[in-house]
């Protein structure tokens, strides 16, 4: 029976991915790299640690993470929820699920999310890479979610937009559903990865009777 949620944030409920992209290709021109921002885009999701090194050494990475920062913050204003997420979430909420979000973002971009999605007050909480041992895909933070939420692997359920979101879920041992609205991936990409139903978005999602379909049903 499913108790708690656990929703990814970037490009799961705020429209954020395009933005995270240009920011990290400007942070990388900046160090004399200048990869294809649809190579960056496929790596959105991981933590910064794991994405940075993919295409620089380590002398640039915390040069190339604090530029980040600076371009990122430039441009969050323009990030906005995505179709159905504030009501995906009002819904859990309503039905008596334990709501948390588990993301990669970092603690300066909460605020400006959790504003834009209404959150406060309303859900359980916030798990970050920041109090993670290791950040997605490292199923670390959703097992920060289910000891803080006092559940079970199998008394929960995650949504995400990357595949990477998916791996980190199934080595957790928590079923993960996937919507596509990060852009990176395809429907076939994320149920490659383990994804045991693809939605358009947030409100097909909600239209679908998410989460109940995975309760068991009683004659």
């Amino acid at each position: 029976m499913v108790k708690a949620v656990f929703l990814d944030i970037d490009g799961t409920l705020m429209d954020t991915n395009y933005l995270h992209v240009e920011a990290w290709a400007q942070a990388f021109e900046d160090v004399g790299a200048r990869p294809p921002r649809s190579r960056i885009h496929y790596q959105t999701g991981k933590g910064s640690d794991k994405l940075i090194p993919e295409f620089v050494e380590d002398g640039k990475i915390e040069r190339v993470s604090e530029l980040h920062s600076e371009y990122y913050a430039r441009l969050q204003e323009r990030g906005h929820p995505l179709p159905g997420a504030k009501e995906l979430i009002a819904s859990l909420v309503d039905r008596g699920y334990e709501v948390w979000l588990a993301t990669s973002a970092k603690p300066e971009e909460l605020e400006h999310h959790t504003r834009e999605l209404g959150t406060e007050g309303r859900i359980s909480g916030i798990d970050s890479s920041d109090e993670a041992e290791e950040s997605k895909p490292a199923p670390d933070i959703f097992g920060l979610a289910l000891e803080r939420a006092g559940a079970a692997p199998e008394d929960a359920v995650v949504v995400g937009d990357s595949i990477w979101d998916i791996e980190a879920a199934k080595e957790a041992g928590v079923r993960a559903a996937a919507v596509m609205t990060g852009g990176a991936f395809s429907r076939a990409e994320l149920e490659e990865a383990g994804a045991y139903a693809v939605y358009e978005d947030c409100a097909e999602l909600l239209e679908a009777g998410f989460p109940e379909e995975l309760n068991p049903t009683t004659s």
